[in-house]
This record gives C-alpha cells, sequence and structure tokens, in this order.
C-alpha cells in the first residue's frame, strides 16, 4: 500500500515540476536578442495606448454628482469626516472632463489640493474617464473689517443702532 502512495506521489510531482524548453533560447545579449525585447516593448506599449483610449467615457453633471456624494459616505465610514466636510463645501459644477469647485478660502483650498489624491482616483475609475481633473477656485466674499479706534467703534455703533446719537447727546458724553 505504501508503494502505491509513493508511486502517487512521483507521478504528481513529475507532473508537477516545470520544464524549461531551451531549444528555442536566444541571449539577451545578442543581436536577435535586442531586437526581440524591442518587440516586446513596443507590443507592450501599444497596448497601454490602446487601454487608456478607452478609458474616456462620457458622463453627465448627475453621474458626477452621485460618485461625488458615494465617496463622501465612504470617507465618512472610514472616519475621515474632515475631508468629507471639504467636499461638502462646494458643489461640484461639471465643465467637460473638468469638476469645478469653489472654497471660501485659500487655507481649505491646499487642504483639499493635498488630501484629493483618493478621490480623483476613485472618480476616474468609477466615471471611466481618465481626463477628469478637479480645477479649484478661492472666493473670498467675507472680509470682516476690524475697528481700532473709539471713533471707528462709535460709527459701527451709529450705523447698528441711529439712537446712541441721542443717547449720546442727552448725557453729554464725549467719544
Amino acid at each position: 500500500m505504501e508503494v502505491k502512495v509513493e508511486a502517487k506521489i512521483e507521478q504528481i510531482q513529475q507532473k508537477l515540476t516545470p520544464t524549461i524548453d531551451t531549444s528555442n533560447r536566444i541571449s539577451s545579449l545578442s543581436i536577435k536578442g535586442l531586437k526581440q525585447k524591442a518587440d516586446v516593448s513596443n507590443l507592450a506599449k501599444s497596448e497601454t495606448l490602446s487601454v487608456g483610449e478607452h478609458l474616456a467615457d462620457p458622463f453627465t453633471q448627475e453621474d458626477a454628482i452621485k460618485h461625488w456624494n458615494d465617496f463622501i459616505d465612504i470617507l465618512e465610514n472610514k472616519g475621515k469626516k474632515l475631508f468629507a466636510s471639504y467636499m461638502r463645501l462646494s458643489k461640484p459644477v461639471l465643465m467637460g472632463t473638468n469638476i469645478l469647485l469653489e472654497f471660501p478660502n485659500q487655507g481649505s483650498k491646499e487642504d483639499f489640493e493635498n488630501t484629493n489624491s483618493e478621490l480623483v482616483s476613485y472618480l476616474k475609475t468609477n466615471l471611466r474617464n481618465y481626463d477628469l481633473k478637479i480645477k479649484i477656485t478661492v472666493i473670498e466674499t467675507y472680509k470682516p473689517k476690524v475697528i481700532y479706534t473709539n471713533e471707528e467703534k462709535y460709527k459701527h455703533f451709529k450705523e447698528l443702532n441711529p439712537n446712541i446719537e441721542i443717547f449720546r447727546q442727552t448725557f453729554e458724553l464725549d467719544l
């Protein structure tokens, strides 16, 4: 019985051992070998170009927003709430293959740009378009005016409540 088992093991090992055919081997240092290497690399380049050509499918604004919101959910599940909140700051607007975003300040723009590589690869893959780019503009609409002097403070309060002038005159107050 043990002889049969050993014989079967030998048969299986003979089937599993790879056989290398050395009759068609070409030296990589010979001219024929260098030509063969060049042909293989040219073939690989042509294959990658044909693959890249197919990954420029058109997509709509709705598709972009759907995958945008899906990625926000993924980020929240991973616990990356800060980046998810940056994504919620601006609704993506599609312009060709560019996604346009508006951020309120330069700091949030820089934070978003530093961490958006995972988002870009996710969108490129799911929208099946590798020409996709994210363009960000900063819109700083609110710049608070800093009030330093007493006169500036008084003018500011007077704009808020004009009755303050009557109060000042009644009690004969100076600035």
